[in-house]
């Protein structure tokens, strides 16, 4: 066999890929666990395999100190210290500590491999139900099931001898024949040649290391992972490692049990409150809980404390197997007995061997069968050399018995010592001690308890009974025999209150007739509390339904009793077992039965694990959700969910298998799993069933933004289905700002129905989406991240791949495109400056269709031609829209927006006429010279001409800005008549400018830029192939003060910026409109803008000469006492509110005040109440109210009470 077939793949699957339901679940992987996964596979059920510990083949486990003590974890009752998946988990109790291993193949990974079968007279204990005693035909099936895929053999007579084994047959001798005719070589689950075994897995002969007890490395230990685990695999278990189960829950609903688990992956750790506390969970009818003594113990204990009915037995008849440990030091015989680690064995004075090879069975001649034990010899691991070495020497003076020798046999020993003391723990006295390995029974009073969460061993006196101190005294007549030294166990020692350690843990759930003398049936089945009744579906199929020590190694009798659990289970229900060998070696890359997965390509990945260039990290988020407030108005759910206590948080891990990919992808996507808390939703953990991440999405809706998206179908215990959307938005501003956009989730979460499938690859939503979905709506939240919690998350950040340098590359690619994102909008004033001309080619909205557009051409008092354009929408108005200064008409009818205000009253059936005045950039009249009383008679003409086509006595007007301040004008010097509504956007007779075009005028820039500069005209359009001029003030205008987290790198923003003001909110506007300004924007002249500082300079509308002609009283009282709509956006920067607010108070002051209406909206500034993404949701609506309730007194339907379409 090649060295090549030392190389197995591994097996277990990423948990993401985990499915919310399976026939059979097996929690853990030592023998119960692997023989209950392997048959019901084999049963064709489709089964999943949950073990606490990582998956680690031959060749990858440790033998050096350093690598072992990494893989060390202690237990107590009051603490963990070390890694919860490390491969030997060691048990602090009081008077009873114990060992055992944590891995895929659960304690088989490290045991000594002894297959001994119980003594018969055991099974006719009284402590076993009627139904075991019985049926010892079929505990005899499970021992030969179990020697059939196990192939225990004894150390082979033509292999080398071993001096262990030689010694101990040589002491049992030297006790007389009572001990020699019951020493035997053991059978052991050793492989000892080159084969493929009854699995079809490729093993390797023996290489007589002795490393059983750190796992061995040539392949040639027969533990679970070698036979029953990949027997498993091959017909079609999924297996998943690092998954603690935490607890069990029978679901009254659907009558499946829940099995809630943690995720042990190395991401998690730093979150490990968090994760205990948001476990996640799979579903199954049936499951088989194997995860050890104690974890099967402690998995239904806090499965009791959740509400499960168990037996009051439980924990309860705990044994130690009668387990002793003693050592033999500096005996006459060679012994040979620390393994060789990584020294060649042939470089060895003689072979170690396995850890055990021979035994004294002193079973058979015991009358009573509790007085029966076993006495073996074992192999001190080569990591603990030193460490053993050290003890010996202290051990044999302070609690060791010594021999009664002669001076030379004394010198003997003694040269031994300095032997060993300078050529180390292979030589001289140490490679002269022999460890003993007793097993034998015990009362089995011992408990296992779980306090304040944490699993406690209590077994007071073990350590002190008569037959420990029997079975100590023999150990040390064997030792004496050979001029030896007898050291007991150091725990064993008064100072240390005579405690013992044990590798064979049992009990606890103990096999009984009922609920009141055991936890289990003879099936295996828990029982509901104190009755014959029982779970049917959950089942214990590890040590820890033994109940009673049996006085020999137990893991075959383990075997055996799963395996005629697993008979009774799969004929209980009709299931039926193949268990016909596999006919040829096993393909780790291809099993003989798997199952069609359903997962997207997203999160399939080789099973070797190695993510090739990705990146994960684990986040929590925890804030508050309410099933009140359905709306998108994320801040009011906030608060009304505080002051109900409804609080949400999260635990998530992001896989990007591919960080390039994460990168580069247009919809940066990542898978999630995880799991959502939420009592509003479920009492229970929700389980992410599908996630996907996206990192800086361009958000289309708002300009320079980008959303962090999570995309999560989630999962109850009871079966409904939930949908999370979470989104963060990221935006420019400061660095605090950036802090808290990075920091802050906006959740909406959705019932899923049944068979509803979802769009996992939904990248935008927009408001109105949101709105139209509210009937699907559950309720929404914000959850958030404190500073350190933000910093652990930094620490769980894990680059990914199969070497160093990918792992590098795949760090430094997903660290810079974040730190990039993130600091491309706090630092926006430094980067390069974007141009209209730069940007790609609008996209457009699709609209419904609008009626013909007619187009007149209407001439000015003053010979000044303008174009006014027609929609027939209907029999509603005539409305005419007027622009804002250095605006052309599509400011209302732009299709750069989903609706804008011209498609908007064309669906209300309004007749929309749009005035193109001589300071639009598309009329020629632009580049000339104009006061705003010129202006006034382009509106003036537009009016008569629209009353003209339509024949109506009054039309409406809906005019904004310098348009709004012209029509005034217009109006009360009866230049317009024929007015009978008026709807003015931002300002209307009171021009009281925002703080910073304040500090403008005052500055005097526009006197500096008109005689100083010699400009007569601003044109706000610009380009890099710009002027000297414009070019420096392109760059100045980076530097211009914008409102918080206005910032943004658009020059033709900026110009428009320091010609009007900041005009809009970025977040309302959406990218498109923002980057193509230029198409309604233009030139505007200096006197025009003179005109408009003169006005104020006084806060009131003057003439060109500064004249005071037009907001008079008399004006006021005769033109404008008819209905009058103010709308100012709240965040106006360019003209103060209190503008509006002066015109509405002083038009109410002096007319029928029932005329006039101001809304104040909300969050909107000023070009932004017309341009808006939502502002046909927050805005349109306030003007069609007004020219609804209104319209019976103007246009087509004056006269009439009712507003219907004639």
């Amino acid at each position: 066999m090649s060295e090549e077939n030392l190389k197995y793949s591994h097996i277990s699957s990423p948990v993401p890929q985990m499915k919310p339901f399976y026939d059979v679940v097996v929690i853990g992987s030592g023998y119960g666990g692997a023989i209950a996964a392997s048959r019901m596979s084999r049963a064709g059920k489709r089964v999943a395999l949950l073990e606490r510990g990582k998956e680690k083949w031959p060749g990858e486990y440790p033998s050096k100190l350093r690598e072992c003590l990494k893989e060390v974890q202690y237990y107590s009752p009051k603490e963990n210290i070390g890694s919860k998946t490390g491969m030997f988990r060691f048990y602090n109790g009081s008077d009873q500590d114990a060992l055992v291993a944590c891995g895929l193949g659960g304690t088989s990974l490290i045991n000594a491999n002894v297959a001994l079968e119980a003594d018969d007279r055991v099974w006719e204990m009284s402590i076993w139900p009627d139904e075991i005693k019985n049926d010892y035909e079929s505990i005899k099936r499970g021992y030969e099931r179990a020697r059939e895929m196990l192939e225990p053999c004894q150390y082979p007579s033509h292999y080398p001898e071993l001096p262990k084994l030689t010694t101990l047959e040589i002491q049992a001798k030297s006790l007389g024949d009572e001990y020699h005719k019951n020493f035997y070589r053991v059978p052991i689950t050793v492989t000892f040649e080159d084969r493929v075994n009854a699995a079809g897995v490729p093993q390797r002969a023996s290489t007589l290391t002795g490393n059983d007890c750190t796992g061995i490395n040539d392949g040639s230990k027969n533990s679970t992972l070698m036979n029953y685990i990949p027997d498993a695999w091959n017909h079609g278990c999924e297996i998943f490692c690092e998954c603690d189960v935490q607890r069990i829950k029978k679901c009254e609903k659907t009558g499946r049990y829940i099995i809630f688990y943690e995720w042990l992956d190395d991401n998690r750790t730093n979150f490990s409150k968090e994760s205990h506390l948001c476990p996640f969970f799979v579903l199954a009818d049936v499951v088989f809980l194997a995860a050890g003594t104690f974890g099967s113990n402690e998995i239904l204990l806090r499965s009791r404390s959740y509400g499960l009915k168990v037996s009051d037995r439980l924990g309860k008849g705990f044994s130690g197997n009668g387990d002793i440990i003693g050592f033999g030091y500096n005996m006459d015989h060679f012994v040979n007995g620390i393994g060789s680690g990584h020294i060649d064995p042939v470089n060895m004075k003689a072979p170690v061997g396995p850890c055990i090879t021979g035994v004294v069975d002193m079973r058979r001649d015991a009358e009573n069968v509790l007085k029966g034990y076993v006495i073996e010899e074992g192999v001190v691991p080569p990591a603990m050399g030193k460490s053993f070495q050290i003890f010996l020497k202290t051990g044999s003076t302070i609690i060791g018995s010594k021999p009664n020798i002669t001076y030379s046999e004394s010198a003997s020993r003694k040269w031994r010592q300095i032997k060993s003391a300078i050529g180390g723990y292979y030589t001289g006295a140490i490679s002269h001690t022999q460890t003993y390995l007793v097993m034998s029974h015990d009362d089995n009073t011992g408990q296992l308890e779980l306090i304040n969460d944490r699993l406690r061993i209590d077994y007071k006196g073990v350590g002190s009974s008569d037959t420990v101190k029997e079975l100590n005294n023999v150990l040390e007549n064997f030792t004496l025999k050979s001029n030896g030294t007898y050291i007991p166990s150091p725990l064993w020692s008064k100072p240390l209150g005579r405690g013992l350690v044990t590798v064979h843990p049992i009990g606890g759930c103990g096999i009984g007739k009922d609920g009141k003398s055991g936890v289990t049936n003879h099936k295996g089945q828990v029982f509901i509390g104190d009755s014959n009744d029982v779970h049917k579906g959950l089942y214990v199929c590890d040590g820890a339904i033994i109940p009673t020590a049996l006085g020999v190694n137990p893991f075959f009798t383990i075997s055996a009793l799963a395996e005629r659990i697993c008979e009774y289970a799969a004929e209980d229900r009709g299931w039926t077992i193949n268990y016909d060998l596999v006919e040829k070696p096993i393909d780790f890359n291809s099993p003989l039965v798997s199952y069609e997965r359903t997962e997207p390509d997203l999160i399939k990945r080789p099973r070797n694990h190695e993510l090739k260039g990705g990146i994960c990290f684990t986040e929590v988020m925890k804030g508050y959700f309410s099933t009140e407030i359905l709306s998108p108005d994320y801040a009011t759910a906030e608060l009304q969910a505080k002051s109900a206590d409804s609080t949400m948080q999260f635990l998530l891990t992001v896989i990007a298998y591919n960080a390039d990919t994460l990168v580069d992808m247009d919809d940066h996507s990542a898978i999630i799993t995880g799991t959502v808390s939420c009592r509003a939703l479920s009492p229970d953990p929700l389980l992410v069933t599908r996630g996907k991440f996206r990192l800086f999405i361009p958000e289309t809706d708002k300009v320079d933004s980008n959303r962090m998206m999570y995309n999560l179908n989630l999962n109850a215990t009871d079966g409904t289905r939930y949908r999370f959307k979470g989104y963060k938005l990221v935006k420019n501003g400061r660095m605090r700002e950036a802090w808290e956009q990075a920091t802050n989730l906006y959740v909406t979460v959705y019932l899923r129905e049944d068979g509803e499938e979802e769009d996992l690859d939904e990248v935008n939503v927009s408001q109105e989406e949101e709105e139209e979905d509210t009937r699907k709506v559950i309720g929404r939240g914000i959850l958030q991240m404190n500073p350190f919690e933000f910093i652990r998350q930094l620490t769980t950040f894990k680059a990914t791949g199969p070497d160093d340098l990918s792992k590098l590359k795949a760090m430094i690619t997903f660290d810079d495109f974040f730190a990039t994102t993130m600091l491309k909008h706090v630092f926006v004033r430094f980067l390069p400056l974007e141009y209209p001309d730069e940007k790609p080619v609008a996209k457009i909205f699709r609209h419904k269709r609008r009626p013909k557009k007619e187009v007149h051409t209407i001439t000015a008092e003053d010979g000044v031609k303008c174009l006014l354009y027609r929609y027939q929408g209907g029999r509603k108005g005539p409305v005419l829209l007027v622009h804002g200064a250095a605006m052309s008409h599509e400011m209302w009818s732009t299709n750069l927006i989903k609706k804008s205000l011209l498609d908007y009253l064309l669906e209300h059936r309004y007749d929309v006429f749009l005035i193109d005045n001589r300071l639009s950039p598309t009329n020629s009249a632009c580049k000339n010279q104009h006061t705003l009383d010129g202006i006034r008679l382009d509106q003036a003409a537009a009016v008569n001409k629209v009353r003209e086509v339509t024949g109506v006595e009054k039309i409406g007007v809906i005019a904004h800005c310098v348009g709004s301040i012209t029509t005034f004008m217009g109006l009360l010097d009866g230049k317009i008549e024929g007015v009978g509504c008026l709807i003015g956007s931002q300002v209307a007779m009171h021009p009281i400018l925002g703080f910073w075009n304040n500090v403008k005028m005052h500055l005097q820039l526009l006197p500096l830029w008109k005689h100083v500069l010699h400009q007569s005209e601003f044109d706000v359009r610009t380009s890099p192939n710009a002027n000297l001029l414009n070019k420096v003030v392109n760059q100045v205008l980076r530097f211009y003060p914008v409102p918080r987290s206005q910032t943004c790198r658009n020059a033709l923003c900026h110009r428009a910026s320091l010609c009007y003001g900041t005009l809009y909110q970025h977040e309302n506007l959406n990218q498109q409109i923002h980057d193509n300004q230029q198409e309604f924007f233009g030139t505007v002249n200096l006197t025009t803008m003179q005109h408009l500082h003169t006005m104020a300079k006084k806060k009131v509308l003057l003439n060109h000469q500064g004249q005071h002609i037009y907001a008079t009283r008399e004006n006021i009282r005769n033109r404008l006492n008819f209905p009058i709509c103010l709308i100012h956006g709240e965040m106006n920067v360019v003209f103060d509110l209190k503008s509006t607010k002066k015109t509405y108070d002083t038009l109410r002051t002096i007319n029928n005040p029932d005329n006039y209406v101001h809304y104040e909206i909300d969050k909107y500034g000023h070009l932004d109440c017309w341009w808006g993404t939502n502002a046909d949701k927050d805005v349109f609506p306030n003007a069609l109210k007004h020219l609804e309730e209104t319209q019976h007194l103007w246009g087509y339907n004056a006269g009439n009470s009712s507003s219907g379409d004639d």
